[in-house]
């Protein structure tokens, strides 16, 4: 655990510009995705090691991926769930851009270590939270809203909810923090799997038969 950033502290939106995506090899999205994020942004992609890079640059180059805009990372890594373990950005009270670290709710190791890589790798400040939890049980709107489901109070039932909002005050600048029952009677009770911020006032809520 770390000092929080110097506030006050913006969490980028799900919805904000981005510069690159995250992805990682061998991958569990399909290589037409991939080639259209690549004509629209950076692709980052996590490989194991130099020679698995050049392996996936001749699948990239033959799969039609813009190879002008791809980056890549070589880290150990568990699996490909980016979306749960990769990194927050923020930025603090002076500008800065860093990441927000917190323990992934799965016994990933390598998994757990990609944003402190992330942050190493690209100069980023990294800020460690005490907080367990995945991406996917995180929706901002970059105004200083989230949500997540109860799945974040399970997960850290040594804090009250309230020490649990503070947290992400203090480490995302979060001032409204929505924590509500998962719909689904699923496992993973992640709120990314019903519920989606696409703007600042626009919310996506998946749509089920009445059965």
């Amino acid at each position: 655990v770390t000092d929080p950033p110097d506030g006050p502290v913006t969490n980028l939106a799900e919805f904000d510009k981005m510069q690159s995506v995250l992805i990682r090899y061998q991958f569990g999205i399909p290589y037409d995705l991939i080639a259209e994020m690549s004509q629209a942004c950076m692709v980052t992609t996590i490989v194991a090691s130099s020679s698995e890079q050049t392996y996936v640059t001749n699948q990239y180059n033959n799969q039609g991926v813009n190879l002008d805009n791809c980056e890549f990372l070589i880290a150990p890594s568990n699996s490909y769930w980016t979306r749960d373990y990769g990194p927050w950005f923020v930025f603090d009270g002076n500008d800065e851009l860093g990441i927000v670290d917190f323990t992934y709710n799965r016994p990933r190791p390598y998994d757990n270590a990609i944003p402190s890589v992330v942050a190493q790798e690209y100069g980023f400040n990294l800020f460690e939270m005490d907080i367990e939890t995945a991406g996917g049980n995180y929706m901002t709107t970059g105004m200083g809203i989230a949500s997540s489901s109860q799945l974040i109070w399970d997960e850290n039932s040594s804090y009250t909810h309230e020490e649990i909002a503070q947290i992400f005050e203090d480490y995302l600048g979060i001032e409204t923090y929505h924590v509500v029952q998962d719909p689904n009677n699923t496992y993973i009770d992640h709120i990314d799997c019903w519920g989606k911020f696409l703007d600042i006032d626009k919310v996506l809520i998946r749509s089920v038969p009445e059965t």
